[in-house]
């Protein structure tokens, strides 16, 4: 018997699938990048992780990125547009100190 694995995508996962695919046209990568982004999302809600993204002109980044409350909760007013709604990924830079984002299919790896 094969090894299977179940994936479970949320609404939000599965809009952020449609957007990639639409972007990238591949489905084998869309579902990487899905769930890598997921990961990273999940990890960044309670700690600092490093990562690597593409810049729009074509320069691979490293961040140290964050979400979690405890961390950003003075840099947050809670008036902003979430990033979800503009099919991008945000995040608390700690080595800037400012909020940033990026293209989910544009993430290269999470380094730690």
């Amino acid at each position: 018997m094969e090894n299977m694995a179940i994936v479970s995508m949320t609404s939000k996962d599965v809009r952020m699938a449609r957007v990639i695919a639409s972007r990238i046209g591949d489905s084998f990568l869309t579902g990487v990048l899905v769930a890598q982004v997921a990961e990273l999302k999940k990890r960044m809600m309670t700690s600092v992780v490093c990562f690597e993204f593409c810049k729009k002109n074509g320069e691979v980044t490293r961040r140290w990125g964050t979400t979690s409350n405890t961390l950003v909760k003075a840099t947050t007013t809670g008036t902003g547009i979430s990033g979800d709604d503009r099919n991008v990924v945000c995040f608390f830079d700690v080595m800037k100190g400012a909020w940033r984002s990026f293209q989910p299919q544009s993430l290269v790896r999470i380094v730690d």
